[in-house]
């Protein structure tokens, strides 16, 4: 009895006889009992590691997105297109630069002072920056650049905004830009990149644009010129970049960016559709029905300082200097359809210029649509309803007064979204008994044809203000002309005035203040009717994480967090 196990529990020496002892089917049983509690115990430890871990981006892989158009002038103060812009804001860095949030942060420049005159800008630059070709980066780069941009022969678009401003070499790490008069939205405009001194110092500038390194450009950007493909009529069809490992901020986890240019939406949305790009840098409202099945994109709607609206030239049609008639037509402009219809309720309702960064007055005169308080306005100023005959035999009424009929022509850009919202516009004007006649313009030729001479009665349009709110070159009176963008042709003393003084001063709240009064005094003249903000939709395959752009000033700017952006996880303990 001695020799028994007194334990309740089987020693080893016992239980390795079990399989003797029992029969086949607790054989079973023992067997399924087993592979449950090592089932349990991968599930605990999964589940453990699970919770005790998160994931996190993982550095590699490549991205490619398709553009509409080719790239010409990879080259930051020489850019013409959107596919220009997109590459040189990749591949080029400037003194300061937007954030995803639309504030302006240090780039090259690690800080900066201005004047309490706010004419000198003093920057002072970050050491030990790199160019892609590894030779260093010197306030001589800052000052060549501006030079550059300066110079007629060079024939840069940034000229203009760079008339009586000198820039001088401190020393190797600072500069000093002297303006001839306070301008406060000067910072804004030092984004653009910084070119190389010692490789373009020894280039005409009048061959500058004929020069190779608008093609293989070299920067200090998180991105540098990797290669690209041409097709047999020598278009670049596609471009690579290369993530710059020397890169003196936060550097991408993408290893690769791989552009793939098309002729037409058309290609680009079905190289999306076919998975052949990750994403297409715009889609129009026209071919967003056709992408609504596929559930494997994000559509990125991003908000957009622009602003699309009717600009009456009072010049060419003398009916609309009347300000009851532009009220009317203000009142009989249904902008709920137009939203409905042709953005299928994306976009925003406006009744005045939007300005980024500042809240719209909502004490400002609003026109809602009312048809039938038009109508009697008409009305009241001697406009009564005559039928007339069209060449079709059709019988209208259209407003007569004396021997004038009410007869406006409308001017838009010959795109689908635009000729859908003129034709809204011209249905809606019509029940008033206006007749309309619609002049559709191509693209190529509106700025030329249209804009440059003033050619319309009344423009169906949008303006994009940029990063900064000012509003000087698109309202001011000494805008009216091209290349001023005035295109109400708006004049007035109180307005100018306070968009001068606006745009002399840092104050934020006094530059704020006099915008708000500028908005006021825009809504009672009634020079245009504004009619909605639009949205920006960015088509992205749901692979790549790490997009939270929210707003964009212009498209490149949905690269702003692109150094965030990855294709691949890890799980990291807590």
């Amino acid at each position: 009895m001695s020799s028994l196990n007194k334990s309740k529990l089987p020693r080893w020496r016992q239980i390795k006889h079990l399989p003797k002892i029992i029969n086949a089917k607790e054989k079973k049983l023992a067997k399924l009992l087993l592979s449950v509690i090592v089932i349990c115990l991968l599930i605990l430890i999964f589940k453990t590691y699970y919770l005790a871990t998160t994931t996190v981006a993982r550095a590699g892989g490549e991205y490619t997105e398709g553009l509409i158009g080719s790239p010409i002038f990879v080259n930051p103060i020489l850019t013409q297109s959107d596919v220009d812009r997109d590459l040189s804001r990749l591949i080029f860095s400037g003194l300061l630069k937007y954030d995803r949030n639309r504030q302006l942060v240090t780039d090259l420049a690690k800080s900066y002072e201005v004047s309490e005159d706010q004419l000198t800008y003093t920057f002072y630059l970050k050491e030990g920056v790199k160019w892609h070709d590894d030779s260093p980066f010197t306030a001589d780069d800052v000052i060549f650049t501006i030079a550059s941009i300066q110079d007629p022969a060079f024939k840069s678009p940034l000229s203009r905004s760079f008339r009586g401003v000198r820039a001088e070499k401190i020393n190797d790490f600072t500069v000093k830009i002297t303006l001839a008069e306070p301008f406060a939205p000067f910072l804004g405009l030092l984004t653009f990149g910084i070119l190389p001194e010692h490789l373009w110092y020894s280039i005409l500038p009048a061959n500058a644009d004929l020069n190779e390194l608008n093609k293989k450009p070299i920067g200090t950007g998180p991105w540098e010129f990797n290669s690209f493909k041409k097709d047999k009529a020598g278009v670049i069809k596609s471009y690579t970049l290369a993530k710059n490992q020397n890169y003196y901020g936060d550097r991408p986890y993408l290893d690769k960016i791989i552009f793939k240019f098309y002729g037409d939406y058309v290609s680009g949305v079905e190289a999306l559709k076919n998975k052949e790009v990750m994403a297409l840098a715009y889609l129009p409202k026209e071919y967003q029905n056709e992408l609504e099945k596929y559930k494997n994109l994000n559509h990125h709607e991003l908000e957009q300082p622009q602003y699309t609206a009717i600009f009456f030239n009072q010049r060419k049609n003398e009916l609309l200097k009347a300000d009851y008639l532009r009220q009317a037509l203000a009142l009989g402009t249904n902008k709920q359809k137009i939203i409905q219809e042709a953005f299928a309720q994306e976009g925003k309702i406006i009744d005045g210029p939007t300005l980024p960064g500042i809240e719209s007055n909502t004490d400002i005169k609003k026109y809602d649509y009312d048809p039938q308080a038009a109508a009697n306005l008409l009305e009241k100023n001697g406009w009564s309803l005559a039928a007339t005959t069209t060449p079709e035999g059709l019988t209208n009424q259209v407003r007569k007064k004396k021997d004038y009929y009410l007869e406006v022509s409308l001017t838009t850009v010959d795109q689908p979204e635009n000729i859908k919202i003129a034709e809204i516009i011209k249905s809606s004007w019509e029940q008033l008994g206006v007749k309309v006649n619609l002049k559709i313009v191509d693209k190529a030729k509106i700025l030329q044809d249209v804009i440059k001479p003033r050619d319309y009665e009344a423009l169906l349009f949008g303006e994009n203000l940029g990063s900064d709110p000012d509003p000087f070159p698109f309202w001011h009176s000494s805008q009216s002309e091209y290349p001023g963008l005035n295109l109400a042709i708006f004049s007035n003393k109180e307005a100018d005035k306070l968009l001068e003084e606006a745009r002399k001063t840092n104050d934020w709240e006094k530059r704020k203040n006099d915008y708000l009064k500028f908005q006021k005094i825009i809504a009672e003249q009634l020079p245009a009717i504004f009619l909605y903000n639009p949205t920006y939709n960015y088509p992205q395959t749901q692979k790549i994480k790490g997009f939270d752009t929210l707003s964009i000033a212009v498209p490149a700017d949905r690269f702003a967090n692109l150094d965030k952006w990855y294709l691949n996880t890890k799980r990291v303990w807590k």
